[in-house]
């Protein structure tokens, strides 16, 4: 028996959700948990998962956790439409695309996101209210980012990384692409776009991806195969009907901000950018032993 706890519009579970779809695994017990009513704090799910996120599979009483983890579990439960390479070297490299999505991309969306829509949610809490709720973080380096982006919006260090991570990322994907492929691994759909689909979505849902992928041809192109495939549409990755709206206009308010310190960016001001939100007009120069 395969159950699931997760929240719809969280871009991990969404993960989950496609590869249920892509390899047709049915019949699964959905556990649907609000995590802004802090549904992953209750004593119950933290002996689940103590980090208190989600998704969290159960599969016969045995638990696996990491949204990436539990995909590559998910795909080795059965040899019908695998979604790794079968060549170990390819295999290896596949990995290599999830775990830089895991380490520097996921902390990017949420770092766009808390510094947008999220933003706006939690600035309309009480500042106590907002404390309770970051009291109850698991992860300090996670609630240190979700705090920084909630109360200093584009000038928390964290976005300018975000900024930052999201070119690079789209820098790989379209030199990954130049020699004709249709995925990131060849011909072979696999857990690297899986990994992938969720957080292009997210930043897609708050109208800003078309930052990164002017001038990047060949990365719109894959994007679009991707946005198409079914699992996608299945598992309605991005965020919900419900919450496009709000989405949009949070993502509008800020992508002008975006876009200026992409630019900057660019021109390889990152650093400076980076210490200017950390001193605010304290310009330090890189090496000062200040």
């Amino acid at each position: 028996m395969l159950e699931l706890y997760y929240y719809e519009n969280s871009i991990c579970a969404e993960r989950v959700l496609m590869t249920l779809q892509e390899k047709g695994i049915r019949g699964w017990i959905p556990h649907h948990l609000l995590l802004f009513e802090g549904e992953q704090f209750t004593p119950e799910y933290l002996k689940l998962n103590p980090k208190g996120v989600v998704p969290t599979l159960v599969h016969d009483g045995r638990v696996i956790r990491e949204s990436a983890i539990i995909c590559d579990y998910l795909d080795d439960l059965s040899a019908d439409n695998p979604l790794k390479p079968a060549d170990p070297a390819d295999r290896a490299r596949m990995r290599e695309w999830v775990k830089d999505g895991d380490d520097y991309v996921f902390e990017s969306v949420g770092s766009l996101s808390f510094a947008s829509v999220f933003r706006a949610r939690m600035l309309a809490m009480s500042r106590q209210q907002r404390v309770e709720h970051w009291r109850k973080q698991k992860v300090l380096d996670r609630a240190l980012r979700q705090i920084s982006c909630t109360e200093q919006g584009l000038d928390s260090p964290y976005v300018i990384r975000a900024i930052a991570t999201w070119d690079r990322t789209w820098g790989y994907i379209e030199e990954a692409l130049a020699d004709g492929r249709t995925w990131l691994m060849g011909e072979q759909f696999t857990l690297a776009e899986i990994c992938y689909a969720p957080f292009m979505a997210r930043v897609e849902g708050l109208r800003m991806l078309d930052i990164w992928l002017r001038d990047r041809p060949l990365s719109a192109a894959w994007w679009k195969r991707l946005r198409a495939r079914r699992s996608f549409v299945a598992a309605d990755v991005g965020p919900s009907a419900a919450e496009s709206e709000v989405y949009a206009r949070e993502g509008a308010a800020i992508v002008d901000g975006v876009a200026d310190r992409l630019e900057q960016i660019r021109a390889g001001h990152a650093m400076e950018l980076a210490v200017s939100c950390l001193f605010g007009d304290r310009r330090l120069a890189v090496g000062d032993p200040d």
